[in-house]
């Protein structure tokens, strides 16, 4: 019998774009599964400043690709593959998934295409590059990751992300089936002025929800390279140092997360094919999901090859 692929909904945006409350909401009303395809919600004790599903959230909502790693640990796409395969029951008589496709949400672009199309057989992780990358400036590493990789470099959603730089040094790459069509998904487009307040509002949220008393408890473990340097929580430590000031911390947070945006958007428009639907057409979250919900009927769930 021929194994079909499985498949799912998949529903992508910027950060503060509203597609996790969108992905929520439908799940909640269907009874089907989510999956985050965040790069920062894999981590444990990382939550305020990663905008992560709430614990009530995810008691009435199953949900995959969360809470997946301790910020100490280094983590890749291909451990997050294997960690949402759960989500794909498989009927070995039938032949086919055994469940309804879930929803996966998320602004990490790589996630999204590496679960759509997969990814080759990847050389496993060097350890004594990830030491010596670890050291190196933020600068010395971009340029020396696209001195090395420079389309796979200028295609990244986040430059500013060490882990994903040091994956090009590793010469991890996609899959060679992503030259093949890519299936249409469906994207939340913010016009600029309403996703900047949108993102100004998370950041106020997130130090108003304790983000300073969150990052004084990671502070003291040896962080990732990532988690040391994630949006948010790298500006708490320069607070918690005295190398920032509250107000100066908000700001340049807001500012990255801006410029993170601006890149997801421009890895969502080269690297996918997404349908947009205009955020702003439908203010009323119910008309919103019913639009969504039309657009994804017209296209079906769309197959997935990296699980």
């Amino acid at each position: 019998m021929t194994r079909s692929n499985p498949s799912a909904f998949v529903l992508v945006g910027p950060t503060a774009s509203g597609k996790s409350a969108v992905a929520q909401w439908i799940a909640e009303q269907t009874g089907v599964s989510i999956i985050s395809a965040d790069s920062m919600n894999i981590y444990r004790g990382m939550d305020i400043g990663t905008a992560k599903p709430s614990p009530e959230e995810r008691s009435r909502v199953k949900t995959f690709g969360v809470d997946l790693a301790d910020p100490t640990e280094s983590f890749s796409v291909g451990d997050w593959l294997n960690a949402v395969k759960p989500a794909f029951p498989f009927d070995q008589a039938q032949g086919r998934q055994c469940s309804e496709p879930p929803i996966v949400t998320g602004g990490t672009g790589l996630y999204v295409k590496c679960l759509l199309q997969g990814l080759d057989d990847l050389p496993t992780a060097d350890e004594t590059l990830r030491e010596r990358t670890e050291k190196m400036p933020l600068a010395e590493l971009q340029t020396e990751a696209r001195r090395a990789a420079p389309e796979a470099y200028e295609a990244l959603a986040d430059k500013e992300n060490p882990r994903r730089l040091t994956r090009l040094l590793e010469g991890k790459k996609p899959s060679d089936s992503w030259k093949g069509e890519m299936p249409t998904i469906i994207g939340l487009h913010v016009e600029r002025d309403e996703l900047n307040r949108r993102i100004a509002e998370r950041v106020e949220k997130m130090y108003a929800g304790g983000l300073l008393e969150e990052a004084r408890g990671l502070a003291g473990l040896k962080l990732s390279s990532t988690a040391q340097h994630a949006i948010g929580y790298a500006e708490a430590f320069a607070v918690l140092r005295g190398e920032m000031t509250e107000a100066q911390a908000k700001e340049k947070t807001v500012i990255r997360t801006r410029q993170l945006s601006k890149r997801q958007m421009t890895w969502f428009r080269h690297q996918l094919k997404v349908e947009w639907v205009e955020v702003a057409d439908f203010p009323d979250i119910g008309k919103l999901v019913l639009e969504i919900s039309k657009v994804w009927k017209k296209h079906g769930a769309v197959p997935v090859k990296g699980v």
